[in-house]
């Protein structure tokens, strides 16, 4: 897979989970800067480059946190990942999701009616794409 195929893949998926989680609003990613080379910030040389977006939604008048994570979890479950709901630490929701190198976190706090959703792809080799 390529590493824009894979950035392709973790939109996609992101949204889709997102959308059926709150399907009466729009979701909207609010962070995909496109390749990141994390390793160069320590040496200089980067052998593989990953992707990180985030997407948002919810809906502002029914915000229940830990339906929200459990819904997203099954949704997870149900497109092929492995998803589960971590413990709830001071009114942070989260549930953790990983797929053939893909890795997912949604989280949602009982003093926000927003969901957050951010993936990372499998770190790849740079290709120059």
């Amino acid at each position: 897979m390529t590493l824009t195929e894979a950035r392709d893949f973790l939109r996609t998926e992101l949204l889709a989970v997102a959308t059926a989680v709150v399907p009466g609003q729009t979701a909207v990613v609010t962070h995909d800067p496109g390749p990141i080379n994390p390793g160069a910030l320590f040496d200089g040389r980067g052998p593989a480059t990953v992707c990180s977006i985030t997407v948002e939604t919810g809906e502002p008048t029914a915000s229940d946190p830990a339906w929200a994570v459990a819904a997203a979890a099954a949704v997870l479950q149900s497109r092929g990942w492995r998803a589960e709901v971590e413990p709830v630490e001071e009114s942070h929701h989260r549930v953790a999701a990983s797929r053939d190198g893909f890795e997912i976190a949604v989280h949602a706090w009982t003093t926000d009616w927003r969901l957050t959703f951010t993936g990372e792809t499998p770190p790849l080799p740079d290709s120059g794409e």
